[in-house]
């Protein structure tokens, strides 16, 4: 049986580093290939985290908001 498709979402706000290291926590896991999908939301960061996410993992999946929408909007 195939392992389902996970999708994960990880909401980001003026912290590159935090996000850097689960980003990196999640590369690690021991899931199938083509299985995990991230997700990365940046909630209107004005100290370049999306442009730090992108060049540091570029087959994140990177949304970027125009606004803080707090985190339930983010989600």
């Amino acid at each position: 049986m195939n392992a389902p498709t996970v999708a994960i979402v990880i909401l980001n706000w003026q912290q590159p580093e935090s996000t850097l290291e689960c980003i990196e926590s999640i590369a690690r896991l021991d899931y199938p290939a083509g299985q995990l999908q991230v997700f990365v939301v940046d909630n209107a960061s004005q100290d370049r985290s999306a442009e730090i996410i992108r060049e540091a993992f570029p087959w994140v999946m990177l949304v970027e908001n125009s606004e803080n929408l707090g985190y339930a909007g983010g989600n």
